[in-house]
C-alpha cells in the first residue's frame, strides 16, 4: 500500500479522493438498483447537491472522507467512505460499494476495506472501525471475518428511509495490530 497525495494504491486498486469530474458517475449509481445491489438502498443523489458538497468540504474534511475506487486499468468499480462516529473521535464506519456488477467477487471490496483501514489506524489514529451490514449480506459477513471484524450486535437501521435488519461488527486497534492480514498480506 502506497498513500500519495489523496490516493491509496494497492496492488490492484487505486482509492482516490472523489473529485468534480467523479460526481455524474457517483449520482447515476446512486439510482441504479443494479449498482446498488440486494443490501444497499439507493441513495438517488442529484449531482447538484453533490457539487455544493464537493465544493464546501463536506465530502473531504477532518470527520469524513469520500473515495472512488478505480481499478488501476483507469476503470472506476465502486466507492468507499468512512465518517467519524459521533463523539469519538478516534472511531469511524466504513461503508463501500462496488457498483459494477461485473466487479463484483473479485475481492475488490474487501482489498479496498483492508487498505483503507491500513491507512486509517496506521496513518489517521483512528482506534476502532465499525461496519454495518445487511442480516442476509453473507458474502460482506465473511469478508468482515477475515479482517479482523468481530460481530457486536443485532441493530436495526435505517437505509434511505427502509428499516433493516442488520448486524454491527467492529475493529478495535488490538485487533488490527496482531491480526496477520494486515501484517503479512501485502497484496
Amino acid at each position: 500500500m502506497t498513500f500519495y497525495g489523496n490516493c491509496i494504491f494497492t496492488s490492484r486498486l487505486c482509492l482516490k479522493k472523489l473529485a468534480v469530474n467523479d460526481l455524474e458517475l457517483l449520482a447515476e449509481w446512486s439510482h441504479a438498483l443494479e449498482a446498488n445491489g440486494l443490501y444497499l438502498s439507493p441513495e438517488n443523489l442529484d449531482i447538484g447537491h453533490l457539487t455544493h458538497q464537493l465544493k464546501s468540504g463536506a465530502l473531504w474534511n477532518d470527520k469524513e472522507k469520500r473515495f472512488m475506487v478505480w481499478l488501476k486499468t483507469n476503470t472506476p468499480i465502486g466507492s468507499i467512505r468512512y465518517w467519524t462516529v459521533s463523539g469519538q473521535f478516534n472511531s469511524v464506519i466504513i461503508s463501500v460499494k462496488i457498483a459494477r456488477e461485473s466487479e463484483r467477487n473479485k475481492g475488490y471490496g474487501t482489498e479496498a476495506q483492508k487498505f483503507l483501514i491500513k491507512h486509517l489506524m496506521e496513518n489517521e489514529n483512528i482506534r476502532q472501525v465499525q461496519m454495518y451490514t445487511d442480516i442476509n449480506n453473507i458474502p460482506q459477513q465473511r469478508c468482515l471475518a477475515k479482517l479482523g471484524f468481530e460481530m457486536q450486535e443485532a441493530v436495526q437501521y435505517q437505509d434511505q428511509n427502509i428499516m433493516r435488519n442488520g448486524l454491527l461488527f467492529t475493529l478495535s486497534g488490538q485487533t488490527f495490530a496482531r491480526h496477520p492480514i494486515y501484517r503479512y498480506h501485502n497484496e
